[in-house]
């Protein structure tokens, strides 16, 4: 019996990604007490990255760790290629920014007082320290979760026995829900420490090992999967009719990971009908294409871009232009091309250099 299972460029999860920074967006953009944050929409968003990012970086590098066992490349090809290329994807627009904001918009973030853990994608443990969320790079704590992730984790799969690398990978999701309950105990409940997000990562990564390694238990994975699905969206519902407390901020991560996990399984597989029609609509994957773009770039166009923008454009309005959400559309108009001019002009001519770093064919 044939099974069905990812192959090549999976398009749909591209429109996952235009999503995911679509909840980011109304997280920062509207009051939280706003009815279209009743969902905790910043979580969603980030969390979705996350366990996108745990199925794609491991399926890769599980790939390349068999091409490692049959003799066709070495631990440090794998490493030095995979590293390199993470960094031509995400530093130049990275650094261009956050170098912007500290010689034009110091006043609005600690860079100046700690240069070193935005520079050193060290900034989730200043933010875990401070807890400054009001910082107009906030948003970049889950980069530097996804920047430690990258190098730690290609050495865990690389050198992991295949025989017990499902086994390391439920290790790693118990580890991250761990890790949260030890730190609320100690009465820090904010989650942006590397281990504390683990568990999205791990579940990801789950579908990653059946993907690649055992293919023929997809059927049965999916089925388990169906399952889990049902009941963390019964406790994810529950959670939202109740006071948000510390502990439901403990498990909602991993209970949106598990919701996140499959609707990436079909979207990796590819949906059909009208969902599938939705995933591969050229908009969404323009966006999703120039996400990252947008995670990075969102809060100081909404925050400064667009303002300025509506004052001026106010002179020429017979109507009020700054209400909720005049200023949501016209920011999303801003963002999306500013995202574009970011990604036409400096993201897509240096990813070309990942050409000169390449996997071999069959783990690419």
């Amino acid at each position: 019996m044939s099974v069905s299972k990812p192959a090549g460029h999976l398009p749909q999860l591209d429109a996952l990604r235009a999503f995911a920074v679509t909840f980011v967006l109304i997280f920062h953009w509207f009051p939280q007490d706003a009815w279209i944050n009743f969902l905790p929409n910043g979580s969603i968003g980030v969390t979705l990255f996350f366990v996108l990012s745990g199925f794609l970086i491991t399926r890769i590098l599980i790939q390349n760790r068999n091409q490692i066992l049959a003799g066709k490349t070495t631990h440090s090809a794998v490493y030095k290629n995979f590293i390199v290329r993470r960094a031509l994807r995400i530093f130049p627009i990275y650094y261009l920014f956050i170098t912007f904001v500290y010689f034009v918009l110091p006043h609005t973030s600690d860079i100046r007082q700690f240069p070193a853990y935005y520079y050193l994608y060290g900034y989730n443990i200043l933010l875990h320290q401070t807890g400054n969320w009001p910082d107009l790079l906030s948003p970049l704590w889950s980069l530097s979760v996804e920047e430690q992730f990258y190098i730690v984790w290609p050495t865990v799969i690389l050198l992991t026995p295949r025989s017990q690398l499902r086994n390391m990978i439920l290790f790693t999701i118990i580890m991250g829900l761990a890790s949260r309950i030890l730190w609320a105990l100690d009465g820090n409940r904010e989650g942006v420490l590397t281990l504390t997000c683990l568990d999205s990562f791990g579940i990801g990564a789950l579908w990653s090992y059946f993907v690649v390694e055992q293919p023929d238990a997809i059927p049965v994975f999916k089925k388990q999967l169906r399952w889990a699905t049902l009941l963390a969206l019964a406790l994810f519902i529950f959670m939202l009719t109740q006071p948000y407390t510390s502990f439901f901020r403990i498990y909602q991560r991993t209970l949106i990971s598990v919701l996140s996990l499959y609707v990436i399984v079909h979207a990796s597989i590819g949906f059909r009908g009208i969902i599938g029609r939705i995933l591969t609509h050229p908009a969404l994957l323009y966006m999703g294409k120039i996400s990252y773009g947008m995670y990075l770039y969102h809060m100081a166009v909404s925050g400064y871009l667009t303002g300025w923008v509506l004052t001026k454009a106010s002179r020429f309005s017979p109507v009020s232009l700054h209400t909720p959400w005049i200023h949501f559309v016209s920011s999303f108009v801003l963002l999306m091309i500013v995202a574009s001019l970011s990604w036409f002009f400096i993201e897509k001519p240096v990813n070309h250099l990942k050409r000169f770093f390449t996997y071999s064919k069959s783990a690419a």
